[in-house]
């Protein structure tokens, strides 16, 4: 009897509180937390209307980024606030609790020195622009090369997804050294063999000639800021020329514009007899090269037919 006394009183003391305050706390709260992640948007140009202003590629990735750092900073801002607020219209003393929490986050800030670099290794890789959400990077972790497309920055964490789609959660202050594939710009640098008996003359004319035609098409145009062209006979190597050729495309582009000057190249090189050497291989036989011998060794002159090339001075075949 005594424990539904207990259970009818606390119903009773619950049903007679006045829950306005901490409730209104909440809806402030989330109500804060949207319209903060929506004005972060619209500074940074995040929007769907706001990508109709003319910005560079680089300056969008930069905003992106800064953008969603700054919702995770605000967000922890808003949250926390609210939180000691609510706790306090419901009567709990958040002055000593406070008190009782630094304590405890003295405590827990000794064991908690690697997230505190993680934290720090982020400001820097936002601050410094080391790489942007978008960007292709190599990353270094542990002896460990991962590499692939930026796809989260948040101070404590990046992750990046790679070719194979697996996405690779790396702490900020884990990663040895960055290498940005996707900075400004980047090169195209081909090497490819070809016969000796090419002339030279007429490999640079039709090299350039590609180079020169693939900016007649417009959506590669955009990506190319110097059209690849010949740059020089790089070594005499066994059987073939190594002919250098470089470009320079925008930053990411690199993979696309290198797969569409190979095609180009190669029906360029058919049409001009140019010729592309690879490996050849002689394979023999030996069950063929056995019973070729063995058919030798039954058609050799017998005895018999011997004796009587010494009487007739011919040598007969054996049937």
């Amino acid at each position: 009897m005594d424990i539904f006394k207990s259970i009818e009183k606390f119903i009773a003391s619950v049903l007679a509180y006045d829950w306005f305050e901490p409730f209104a706390i909440v809806m402030l709260a989330i109500l804060a937390s949207f319209l903060s992640r929506k004005i972060i948007n619209f500074a940074f140009g995040i929007r769907k209307k706001a990508k109709k202003i003319k910005r560079s590629e680089e300056r969008l990735k930069r905003n992106e980024t800064i953008s969603k750092i700054a919702k995770t900073a605000v967000d922890i801002v808003i949250w926390m606030t609210a939180a000691m607020n609510f706790l306090s219209s419901i009567g709990v003393n958040v002055a000593s609790l406070m008190t009782g929490a630094g304590l405890i986050g003295v405590v827990v800030g000794l064991g908690a020195q690697t997230t505190t670099r993680d934290i720090l290794a982020g400001f820097f890789i936002v601050g410094e622009n080391q790489y942007r959400v978008g960007d292709t990077i190599e990353i270094m972790v542990g002896g460990r090369l991962i590499s692939g497309k930026v796809e989260n920055i948040s101070l404590r964490i990046t992750q990046v997804r790679d070719a194979d789609g697996k996405v690779h959660t790396i702490r900020n202050g884990a990663s040895e050294a960055v290498t940005n594939l996707s900075f400004k710009y980047a090169n195209v640098n081909l090497l490819f063999g070809v016969s000796y008996d090419t002339d030279i003359d007429t490999l640079e004319k039709v090299i350039n000639g590609v180079g020169r035609k693939m900016l007649e098409n417009p959506e590669l145009k955009k990506n190319i800021i110097e059209p690849i062209e010949f740059v020089r006979v790089n070594k005499f190597l066994d059987s073939s020329m190594e002919i250098k050729c470089l470009g320079r495309v925008k930053a990411g582009k690199q993979w696309d514009v290198a797969g569409i000057f190979r095609r180009e190249i190669k029906k360029a090189f058919d049409e001009n007899d140019i010729v592309l050497p690879y490996p050849q291989m002689v394979i023999h036989d030996i069950n063929r090269i056995t019973a070729k011998d063995k058919t030798n060794k039954n058609h050799t002159p017998n005895r018999h037919n011997k004796n009587n090339a010494k009487k007739t001075g011919k040598e007969i075949k054996p049937f």
